[in-house]
Formats: structure tokens, C-alpha cells, sequence
């Protein structure tokens, strides 16, 4: 919707910017970031230009560990100067770190550093993350000319005891630059990574990805949720092509598409979310409309504050429903890593 039409045809409440904008930065302070992202969405969608509701999109996806689209958002505050740029900078640079892009680290750093308008504040702690990049992008050129050898490179040990003591984040930074190595010295410590009871979900899931990725055939076990189990990377099947999850999502956009898009997107961000938290397993029950019915009924909790069954409307039982509804909340509080 372009803003021209938004400006002709909504009249906007008194506040109403205002009010999602302290609803939002309330449900960010609760962990509740689902209830942030929409309430800074639905902000932005309004006035596209507002500082503190597109700072809290970048927040919120970092939060979520959805580290590339608050990398998209937060690029964009910068090219469009929005907020304080250097607060914003850093914000980026942190992500870029998180995400192993040194070398976007050196360049941004390096060109902000020639125009020589660095407040002395900001300065000391760009050098560092500027030196610690250039370190960084030796290495992994090192690694890279490793790749073709024929003889077996460890990874360094400060990056096994990172992936093993670390917290969410710097573990996350770990599993980044572990995936630069051959699979054959990194297979033992994603193996004892997987098995710890005490490890981010969401993060053994990216690792079990990674290992798809990089052609693993080999059984791992794995503990998730109070659970322990076999999974043999090669029959697993790719997360966000999940015939399954698909189909929910299908479901939903039948009530929701023209009805209430906003919170249809906010929908389809849970449950991929939900999905890749509960991977490789999948939801129980295997119906579709359970899930699209909690997915709804999650939705318009969050959205509006309603409570509202909508079993009929989907021609489920609501006890199912329930259920499923009661461990997407379940699943929610038990993924977010505290920061």
C-alpha cells in the first residue's frame, strides 16, 4: 500500500503511533517478541520513516535470532539516515560479526574511518572491531586455502571452547566459522554440541542444517526438549520446504489473505519459526487445520488481545487445538536466549 492511498483512505486515532510504538518496546522488555515485531510492523507500515520502530524491528529480529533480516533493516536505517548512524553502525557491525561477514566488517569500517568524523566516543571500539575483522579475514582466507588439502586442519581451540562455554551468541559465531572447516574436523564437536542438554534448540538446528549442507551422511544423536533421539542427516528433509508446513500456511492464507494480511504475516514467521525450533521432528498432530487454527487463534491473541475459538471455523477439535496452541507458547519461552 502506497502512502499516498494509506493517507487517503485511513484516519488514524488519535496516539495510535505512539501507543504500538510503547506497546512494542513493553513486549520487547517481556521477551514477548513476537507481540514486538508486530506492534513495530504494523508502526512502520503507518509511518515507514519512524526511528525507534525501525530500531526495533533490527532489536526484535536479533532477539529471534533471525540475524539476516535485522542485518536488511538495519542497512537500510543506515542508507536512509535514519536514527543515529553511528548507534545504528555499531548495531550493524555487531551483526555482521555474529554473521561472519569480516570482510563487509573491514570495508564498512575502513571507509568510515578515512572521512574522519568518528565521535572520539564510538572511535576506540570501532579500532578494535576493525583489527579484530582484518584477523578474522586472515583466517578464513587461510582456511580457505586449506579446504583443497589433503591433510586434516583442526579448528582453533579458542573456537571449540567458544562453541562449548559461549554463550548463544558467541556459539552461533562459532557454528559460522566451524562451517569454513573440512566436515571430517568438525563432525566430533557439532556431535557432543548436539547431545548437550543445556544448548540452545534453535541453534542445534542450525547445526543439523549446516551438516545437511556440507553433505554429512553420518547418524547423529541429538537432545531437544527432555528428548533424545537418532537422526541420520541424509533422510532429513529441508526445513522450509516442509510439504507440512506448507500446507498450514495454505490453510491459513485462505482466512486471512484479504481478511487481516498483517497479522498473516506475523503468522508465517511463528510458524517457520515454530518449525525450524521443533527440526528434524515434526508438530503432532499432522493436521493441518489444528495447526492453522492455533496459528489463528495465537494471532489474534497477540494482535488484539481477543480470546476467541475458532474450532468450528476449521472444523477441528478444540482440545487439539488447544493443545497445539499450548506448545507454540511452550516452545516460544523455552527457544528465547537470554542476552
Amino acid at each position: 500500500m502506497s502512502k499516498q492511498k494509506r493517507d487517503d483512505n485511513v484516519v488514524l486515532f488519535p496516539g495510535l503511533i505512539s501507543r504500538l510504538v510503547e506497546r512494542g518496546m513493553t513486549a520487547l522488555k517481556e521477551k514477548r517478541y513476537y507481540d514486538a515485531l508486530s506492534c513495530f510492523s504494523q508502526t512502520v507500515e503507518l509511518e515507514e520513516q519512524h526511528p525507534q520502530a525501525r530500531y526495533g524491528l533490527v532489536i526484535t529480529n536479533i532477539e529471534l535470532n533471525r540475524l539476516p533480516k535485522a542485518k536488511d533493516y538495519c542497512r537500510s536505517m543506515l542508507e536512509e539516515g535514519i536514527g543515529d548512524y553511528y548507534e545504528v553502525l555499531h548495531v550493524y557491525i555487531s551483526i555482521l560479526v555474529q554473521l561472519g561477514d569480516y570482510e563487509e566488517v573491514v570495508t564498512m569500517l575502513e571507509g568510515v574511518i578515512a572521512e574522519d568524523k568518528m565521535p572520539a566516543s564510538k572511535a576506540e571500539s570501532f579500532y578494535q572491531l576493525l583489527q579484530f575483522a582484518r584477523q578474522m579475514t586472515g583466517e578464513a582466507q587461510e582456511i580457505e586455502q586449506d579446504i583443497g588439502e589433503p591433510d586434516l586442519i583442526r579448528p582453533a581451540e579458542e573456537l571449540l571452547t567458544q562453541l562449548e562455554e559461549g554463550n548463544v551468541d558467541q556459539q552461533l559465531s562459532a557454528i559460522q566459522q566451524l562451517s569454513r572447516y573440512k566436515l571430517q574436523a568438525v563432525t566430533e564437536a557439532f556431535r557432543s554440541f548436539l547431545l548437550a542438554e543445556q544448548n540452545n534448540p534453535v541453534l542445534k538446528s542450525y547445526v543439523l542444517q549446516l551438516l545437511k549442507e556440507l553433505g554429512c551422511s553420518d547418524t547423529f544423536t541429538v537432545h531437544k526438549f527432555g528428548e533424545t533421539y537418532e537422526v541420520h542427516i541424509e533422510a532429513m528433509e529441508e526445513v522450509f520446504h516442509e510439504k507440512f508446513g506448507r500446507a498450514v500456511m495454505e490453510r491459513l492464507e485462505k482466512e486471512l489473505d484479504q481478511e487481516d494480511p498483517t497479522m498473516l504475516d506475523m503468522i508465517r514467521q511463528m510458524w517457520w519459526h515454530f518449525l525450524f525450533t521443533l527440526y528434524p521432528k515434526a508438530p503432532v498432530p499432522r493436521n493441518a487445520d489444528v495447526w492453522a487454527c492455533a496459528l489463528h487463534q495465537t494471532g489474534m491473541r497477540m494482535l488484539s488481545g481477543l480470546e476467541e475459538d475458532l474450532s468450528d471455523l476449521y472444523r477441528t477439535e478444540r482440545e487439539e487445538v488447544n493443545e497445539a496452541e499450548e506448545a507454540i507458547h511452550k516452545m516460544e519461552s523455552l527457544v528465547v536466549p537470554e542476552y
